[in-house]
């Protein structure tokens, strides 16, 4: 047992034995889940988008289930940053104010990401880039400065191999460094209360990238910058080798930083090395979930940042646009539990 980690017999043994046996497995009725919140010492989110809100059905699954909403696209650069270089704030606000309505803290979601590079910045070159961007952080932070809890100041900087940083509109005009440790520097001047966070995806699958990842953050920290936090995606496949979701969880926490499982879903359509027909793919998501659960919850409190799940419902998952048959959440498209739901609360608990 490395300090500070987990019992690897324990944590083993708990994984299996909570991996879809919770109430809904064991045929009791589905209303006889508590609701997630209620069960974590910590707070327990999900994406949304705001259009979603609007079915009183799913906002009442949303305001049982979750005590934090993290906007799922409409926070991002493709939404706000309009052609004109001003800012649409209408979807955000509209979940902000929900979270508030019902007692729900708010995560912003995302700063700079590689992907995005709106015209209205293309178009700009040296002091007059920088200068937007400036504006653009200070803007959207500040909009929310009192509300957001914390924000993906940085996402999904790494390579997908995992050998070094992505190249983006923002390294080529700020440096590759340089873009990063201003946007926290930026965003802390806006709202110096709320928790900075770097995030990224595969660092359960690639120890590479993991690597590369918290080499990162290290010099982030190093360079002064308000790293607050490291914010792991979890989007994983129900084939994903157990303890490879420990492993990360514990590597991230090991720098002091607050972690956050910040965009969980557990992909079936996913998992080509799972055997076909006879696999219990359903049992194998809820070990995933499980164990990220159960690592996640034996975490000092004082790195315990948030649980967030990306979407409840599996017929609004981002992955149905991959594959129409894929169901990688904690509720079924009527928004019922499934056995990963209760899998997940057990291993919570354990």
């Amino acid at each position: 047992m490395r300090p500070g980690g987990l019992d690897r017999r324990a944590f083993v043994a708990a994984s299996l034995a909570l991996a879809g046996c919770g109430p809904v497995a064991r045929g009791q009725s589905p209303q006889a889940l508590p609701p997630l919140k209620s069960v974590a010492p910590f707070p327990v989110g999900t994406a949304v988008q705001a259009a979603q809100l609007d079915d009183p059905a799913f906002a009442a699954l949303v305001v049982r289930q979750v005590s934090q909403l993290t906007p799922e696209w409409e926070l991002k650069m493709e939404y706000v940053a309009q052609p004109d270089g001003g800012y649409r704030f209408d979807a955000p606000d509209k979940i902000a104010a929900f979270a508030s309505a019902h007692g729900q803290r708010l995560f912003g979601h995302t700063l700079v990401w590689y992907a995005q590079k709106p015209d209205v910045f293309v178009a700009l070159e040296g002091p007059a880039f920088r200068q937007a961007f400036a504006a653009y952080i200070a803007a959207v932070v500040g909009r929310y400065r009192g509300r957001a809890v914390g924000w993906d100041v940085v996402n999904e900087a790494v390579a997908e191999d995992g050998a070094g940083w992505r190249t983006s509109l923002w390294s080529e005009r700020l440096g590759d460094f340089e873009h990063m440790r201003l946007a926290f520097e930026l965003a802390h001047q806006a709202d110096p209360d709320a928790t900075l966070f770097l995030n990224d995806y595969n660092l359960e699958t690639n120890p590479l990238k993991r690597a590369t990842f918290m080499a990162l953050a290290e010099r982030l920290l190093k360079s002064g910058a308000p790293l607050g936090g490291l914010g792991t995606q979890t989007h994983v496949a129900a084939d994903i080798k157990p303890g490879a979701i420990k492993a990360a969880l514990e590597d991230l926490a090991s720098l002091g930083l607050k972690v956050r499982v910040s965009e969980m879903d557990v992909s079936l359509a996913r998992a080509p090395e799972l055997p076909s027909p006879s696999v219990d793919l359903l049992g194998q998501q809820g070990r995933a979930y499980a164990e990220a659960a159960y690592v996640f919850a034996k975490l000092p409190a004082a790195r315990r940042a948030d649980f967030t799940f990306w979407g409840l419902k599996d017929s609004q998952s981002w992955l149905r646009r991959e594959n129409g048959a894929d169901a990688p959440l904690l509720f079924d498209d009527d928004g019922a539990p499934k056995p990963a739901a209760s899998a997940w609360e057990d291993a919570v608990r354990a």
